[in-house]
């Protein structure tokens, strides 16, 4: 009797842990924040963006974000910061010190929002987009909008199609109807 007494109670807490350690691991489906490294290649040339989970934490305005390295093939270096608030995607500017909402935890085709300084307007466009890089062929993929309000930003573009797939995050970028960057296989 001791035994099953042991062995339940065994069980019961590896029970617990799993669903904690789940619970912990929270993502958002089109926008994984973290255990994820990938590699972006530039479409017109021999240049690369690397992000890289560096497996770390930082604080700002009493909220815990995940931080992101992002390298570019041409030396430059930036971290970037994101959490997840009831599973949307929030990325943190440390530019402007204020946080935006990059990926819905629930997308649907119509859904638009702003960024909180109202420069740019993102809209879900598709749920179900077919997609071939020089490197892979992709169905089902979401298709998000990204289009500048203010033409703040002269050295980007007015309008750029990202698409995303499930359990993976984003796979490309188009501007003015051509691949800009597409992701690589998983490093």
């Amino acid at each position: 009797m001791k035994k099953i007494i042991y062995i339940t109670t065994l069980i019961i807490i590896a029970g617990c842990g799993t669903s904690k350690i789940g619970n912990n691991n929270v993502q958002n489906s089109y926008y994984p924040i973290s255990g994820m490294n990938a590699k972006f290649k530039y479409a017109n040339s021999d240049s690369y963006v690397f992000h890289k989970d560096l497996n770390k934490t930082e604080s700002k305005n009493e909220k815990i974000y995940t931080v992101r390295e992002i390298q570019y093939s041409w030396g430059k270096k930036t971290e970037t910061l994101y959490r997840l608030e009831n599973t949307n995607v929030m990325y943190f500017d440390t530019q402007s010190g204020t946080e935006n909402m990059i990926m819905p935890s629930k997308p649907k085709v119509g859904f638009k929002w702003q960024s909180i300084d109202k420069a740019w307007e993102y809209e879900i466009v598709n749920m179900n987009a077919d997609l071939e890089t020089p490197t892979k062929r992709y169905s089902g993929l979401l298709v998000m909008k990204a289009s500048q309000i203010l033409n703040r930003d002269a050295d980007k573009l007015k309008n750029y199609l990202n698409y995303y797939e499930k359990g993976t995050g984003k796979i490309a970028s188009f501007g003015n109807g051509e691949l800009m960057t597409y992701r690589l296989e998983q490093e």
